[in-house]
């Protein structure tokens, strides 16, 4: 694989998917915890990018028994 000419390692792309889905999953984290009202989202998402898998468990493990976040727009 190249990118202008220069050889790319083969695990660029893999490593691209993985920071993808760390990133998803802050942006999923905090818009959940924002929903919630609390007042830790921006703690959650940054513990999120920086520990990876541990605060994403740690969330849904705390979060377990609330269910999902209603959001405030109307259903359509």
């Amino acid at each position: 694989m190249s990118l202008f000419g220069v050889a790319l390692p083969w695990s660029l792309p893999l490593t691209l998917v993985i920071y993808g889905v760390v990133v998803a999953a802050a942006v999923w984290i905090y818009r959940d915890a924002k929903a919630r009202g609390s007042r830790y989202a921006i703690v959650w998402a940054l513990a999120t990018l920086l520990f990876t898998i541990v605060p994403v468990l740690a969330y849904l493990y705390l979060h377990r028994d609330a269910g999902p976040a209603r959001s405030e727009r109307p259903d359509r």
